[in-house]
């Protein structure tokens, strides 16, 4: 299989970092991104905004039993997420730009839109609710990115399929073997996360919803990230081959 997630037809010049160690690391900071925005969400909101089963379990259990939950909350967060991973295919699928200024548009979008729930930082029911929309949106649109990079869609903002995947090669391996590097962006794409979560939750103990604001600095800087290499010539992450 082969892993693209920038442009296409260009010229490859020899770089010091592997196709393979550029992508471990973008999908690692996204990870890491994700579970910041996440661990913040869970201060504040008291409920994920990357992880929807829960969501829609508890939206369901709203359903039976009113005030349980707050539903308003639970809708904007599907909603949000809904719509981030639609606008994400929307621009992905376009053919207007090569496809590193394609990845740069969506995560300049998802910067904004952690700047915005940033800034809603006020108390009330709405303002609760928008900050959740526009946080599920941001990471929404994240998911769509990295399901859309070919021969793999790696997820960074849940990782009940991760597990399983990591479960399924650990369980096939005495037949098939391991194969190492799809077992590394497995493995460390998980561990970023977690420690997204532990970085999320001591920021937003100390600066409540403004903690949003490095995740937006993290989608800014990997955003600038990909328009330099397009301008440039080399792609950022160049196809990779694995098993």
């Amino acid at each position: 299989m082969r892993t693209d997630i920038t442009g296409e037809g260009q010229a490859v010049a020899p770089q010091a970092v592997t196709p393979q160690g550029r992508l471990l690391g973008y999908c690692a900071a996204l990870a890491f991104n994700a579970g910041w925005v996440n661990a913040v969400a869970l201060m504040i909101l008291a409920v994920p905004v990357g992880n929807l089963t829960g969501v829609t379990t508890q939206l369901g259990m709203d359903t039976a039993n009113p005030w349980r939950y707050e539903s308003h909350v639970l809708i904007a967060i599907l909603a949000g997420f809904l719509v981030g991973a639609a606008v994400a295919g929307a621009l992905l699928s376009s053919t207007r730009a090569p496809r590193g200024v394609r990845h740069a548009v969506v995560l300049t979008i998802q910067a904004v839109l952690l700047l915005l729930a940033a800034a809603g930082v006020e108390e009330g029911a709405v303002t609760t609710g928008i900050q959740a929309l526009l946080a599920a949106a941001a990471l929404g649109l994240q998911n769509g990115l990295t399901s859309s990079f070919r021969g793999m869609a790696v997820r960074t903002t849940h990782f009940t399929g991760t597990i399983t995947d990591l479960g399924l090669m650990i369980g096939r391996s005495r037949k098939h073997g391991i194969d190492g590097w799809k077992a590394a962006i497995l493995a460390v794409t998980l561990l970023l996360f977690l420690g997204g979560g532990v970085a999320g939750i001591l920021a937003g103990a100390r600066f409540g919803g403004y903690a949003l604001l490095i995740p937006a600095a993290i989608c800014l800087a990997l955003g600038s990230a990909y328009l330099m290499q397009v301008t440039r010539g080399p792609r950022l992450i160049r196809p990779v081959q694995w098993r």
